[in-house]
């Protein structure tokens, strides 16, 4: 599997997330706005995710939720500012239950050999919240959701 990298400079506000997928940047960019594929992909892997809304056009909503086993429930959801059939989505992201909502950009970028390299920048309103989100072991959550991408990935290829 390709390497997830993942950089919060110290007094930033922002998480940049990078990733190559072995994939066309039309599939990417599909794979990553088709409502019926976020549940194979989106969270960990000892949840399940549904879609509750996902209207993927400036001024939609998107609203995902995990289950874990024990029944408990995790809500996140945002609004899209800017959907840029296959190059770039601007959304906004809240952990329901928590105040802050952070600003997403996530380009598609393509590379040589058919290759597909993605980018999440995540904008918090302070780096006391960014920090916060660090520490709550999203590292480790992004680099299992970019995994389960691009085993995704690989399935609608085959």
């Amino acid at each position: 599997m390709t390497k997830t990298t993942i950089i919060a400079e110290p007094g930033k506000q922002e998480i940049v997330i990078t990733r190559s997928f072995d994939a066309a940047r039309e599939l990417v960019f599909k794979a990553f706005t088709n409502p019926d594929s976020i549940s194979e992909w989106w969270g960990p892997r000892s949840h399940t995710t549904s879609v509750d809304k996902m209207e993927v056009r400036k001024g939609g909503v998107w609203r995902y939720v995990s289950h874990d086993s024990n029944g408990n429930e995790y809500a996140f959801n945002g609004v899209y500012h800017e959907i840029a059939s296959p190059e770039r989505i601007v959304n906004t992201y809240e952990f329901e239950g928590l105040p802050a909502v952070g600003l997403v950009t996530v380009t598609f970028e393509e590379e040589p050999g058919g290759k597909t390299k993605l980018t999440e920048v995540s904008l918090f309103p302070s780096i006391e919240i960014r920090d916060g989100v660090i520490q709550s072991g999203m590292a480790e959550g992004a680099i299992e959701l970019m995994d389960r991408f691009e085993e995704l990935l690989a399935k609608l290829q085959a």
